[in-house]
């Protein structure tokens, strides 16, 4: 095992992500990129493990490491002197009667097993993880996982319960109220509570599992294609929302022409109620020294006040003053971060109609490119991949259908959450307020224009071209690092008959073949990462190639054409 500064990796470290071990192995090249892990053996883990240099010391920062937690279900499973699924079916799976939860599927559980796919639906191939099996082999059912969330609440008695509510604990803080447990991620809730979850997906799936132990309540969401965001929002909605039949509104009926007239565009406005939850967060996030340093600065300031005042009425003064100036500094404070937030986000909300449907859906767009308010805005825990977004927690980032409760009052069918329109003398639509436990958030209206209902993915087309035409796409292709990428990526492309396979390698890349098509005699797609791959020549006549997905886009140039 890797150790620095003489300091060991231990198995704490390992479940909450901060071994110092990178998401994926460098050496995991698989030979095809739809089943990455399939033939990552025991002998290659060893091998990278033996080799590896760590960046930065044990347990000094978190990073989620799909090679840890594969480690640690390989390391277990040794100890216990077992395979890694014999353990997890008796140590868990049998007591709290989970059937249907395996890594190898009998006949009965294949003729359930549900089809992946990927963002755009093309069908994709299940992933098989064997070496690193405790990242994520296991294949379950909502009914098996809402038992075992059951038992995490203490719902159903199992002699397990005391175990698992040791797993809930917070090891690792990612910021003051949020951080990893022994795998859990815990992060607060709208109502003052801790949301207790965790997120996975592969090319073909999704999931969110998450409970809140105070307001005894699960939530399991399996999709059967690659779509973890929207898993989340709609976790953490369901979690938030009000599920009591008695205390959700009785939806109304009114007439079309006034669901007609709140359709449109509306704006977040910089009020009050905004900037005192970025403040709010603002303290919650904000590194130490940031606050402590001001905070003692002040304190010195106003005890060296308070020994100059003489007499009790000078020193009353000389607080009064300091509350009333603390105050003043707490409201600006928090109306500039309100207007930051709207300047540079653009948070909305767009409401349409679908027949006699109502239905709204926010708009996130970040247009500000300022380092500085970058910066604030990861202070703001903004961009926190286990802690949902400002924009997510009273809007979830799906399409959500309001139900009238009267003619300007309207309640999420999902979560149960009220919203009011305003209108003004001549009842025209002017804004409307989302209510969100402890709070109030104001938009106004800036568009008539109802905006585009969201549409399914567009699925490309591919042709038929000529043999010598495909060999113009035959090369290998140089991009330089970006963020996700901090070694680059080499783009690999030869021809197997009238068939183009690909090849991408890079660090956080699972790389393995995969077959090309050609959409035209310049563009080519993929149907496993849907990456469409755009080649061009430069000014100086070069070969480019640019590669537009889900994730950042890319552009590199033409090396040298491999043989067939």
């Amino acid at each position: 095992m890797p150790t620095r500064n003489g300091k060991q990796i231990t198995l704490l470290q390992l479940v909450t992500h901060t071994s110092g071990l990178p998401k994926i192995p460098d050496n995991l090249d698989p030979k095809r990129a739809d089943n990455p892990y399939a033939d990552y053996t025991v002998e290659k883990m060893y091998a990278f493990l033996s080799g590896y240099k760590l960046t930065r010391d044990p347990g000094a920062k978190y990073e989620y490491s799909n090679l840890g937690m594969g480690l640690l279900g390989h390391v277990i499973a040794l100890k216990a002197g077992t395979n890694y699924e014999s353990l997890v079916g008796d140590r868990i799976c049998r007591p709290l009667k989970m059937d249907s939860t395996r890594i190898t599927l009998t006949p009965e559980l294949k003729a359930r097993f549900a089809q992946g796919h990927n963002r755009p639906g093309y069908a994709v191939s299940n992933w098989d993880i064997q070496t690193l099996s405790g990242a994520g082999a296991l294949r379950s059912t909502a009914n098996d996982m809402l038992k075992y969330v059951s038992a995490n609440l203490g719902l159903t008695p199992s002699s397990l319960t005391p175990l698992l509510e040791e797993t809930h604990a917070v090891h690792f803080h990612l910021t003051r109220d949020s951080g990893v447990g022994l795998a859990w991620f815990v992060t607060p809730g709208l109502q003052g509570t801790k949301i207790i979850s965790h997120v996975g997906d592969t090319l073909g799936f999704s999931s969110f599992v998450g409970f809140d132990k105070v307001r005894r309540r699960g939530v399991v969401i399996l999709i059967n294609s690659f779509d973890v965001a929207d898993a989340c929002a709609a976790g953490i909605s369901l979690l938030e929302s009000e599920w009591r039949s008695d205390r959700r509104p009785k939806e109304a009926t009114i007439g079309k022409k006034t669901c007609e007239s709140y359709v449109g565009q509306y704006q977040l406005s910089p009020d009050v109620a905004l900037g005192t939850l970025m403040l709010r967060q603002f303290l919650r996030n904000a590194p130490k020294a940031l606050l402590y340093v001001p905070a003692g600065v002040c304190l010195v300031v106003l005890a060296a006040l308070l020994g100059r005042a003489a007499g009790f009425r000078k020193r009353c003064v000389v607080l009064g003053g300091a509350a009333l100036v603390t105050g003043a500094l707490a409201a600006l404070l928090a109306l500039i971060l309100g207007q930051v937030v709207c300047a540079s986000l653009h948070l909305g909300i767009g409401i349409r109609l679908e027949g006699n449907r109502m239905f709204a859906q926010y708009t996130l767009d970040q247009r500000s490119s300022s380092a500085v308010i970058s910066k604030l805005l990861q202070i703001l825990n903004f961009r926190a991949k286990f802690n949902p977004s400002l924009s997510t927690e009273f809007w979830p980032a799906i399409p959500g259908e309001l139900l009238p409760e009267s003619e300007s009052r309207f309640f999420n069918r999902l979560t149960g959450m009220p919203v009011t329109f305003l209108r003004d003398t001549q009842g025209k639509a002017t804004g409307l307020i989302v209510h969100i436990p402890g709070a109030e958030f104001s938009f106004a209206k800036t568009s008539d224009r109802p905006p585009k209902a969201p549409e399914a993915p567009k699925q490309y087309v591919a042709i038929k071209l000529d043999p010598k035409l495909l060999d113009a796409f035959v090369g290998q292709y140089e991009f330089a690092p970006v963020a996700a990428y901090p070694t680059g990526v080499r783009l690999t492309i030869r021809r197997q008959g009238d068939q183009l396979i690909g090849d991408m390698r890079g660090k956080n890349i699972f790389g393995g073949v995969f077959e090309l098509y050609p959409e035209s005699e310049t563009n080519l797609f993929d149907t496993i990462y849907f990456a469409r791959y755009s080649f061009r020549k430069n000014d100086k006549e070069e070969a480019t190639v640019g590669i537009h997905y889900w994730g950042p886009d890319l552009a590199g140039k033409k090396l040298s054409a491999p043989a067939h």
